[in-house]
């Protein structure tokens, strides 16, 4: 059976702390040195209705976008203009992700 080893409460932080997910507390001791990472969700803290707005909007320009890269792979007069542009740029690997790019390019919010 594995033994638990327990380590003792963090008596001082020392350097910066920062907003992200994840925070880190580093416990060295002589005899080991243990490394923590804990969850601070604080993104649901600062989620106002202003972000979920602007989240809504952006799903609605991809919804677009995609409908639109979709008809735009099927249309004839523009096929080979694309596929021309596609290989003369080493930005987008795939060409249905140059395709998006270039459409969310035009697409206005």
């Amino acid at each position: 059976m594995a033994k638990a080893r327990y380590i003792r409460p963090i008596e001082s932080l020392s350097g910066k702390l920062k907003k992200s997910d994840q925070v880190g507390y580093a416990i060295r001791l002589k005899s080991m040195s243990k490394f923590t990472v804990t969850r601070d969700d604080w993104k649901m803290h600062y989620l106002s209705a202003d972000t979920a707005a602007s989240a809504a909007a952006t799903q609605d320009k991809f919804r677009r976008v995609a409908a639109a890269v979709k008809v735009r792979k099927m249309d004839i007069e523009h096929q080979a203009a694309d596929q021309l542009a596609f290989r003369n740029q080493s930005k987008y690997t795939t060409f249905n992700g140059f395709l998006f790019a270039t459409v969310w390019a035009t697409i206005d919010d």
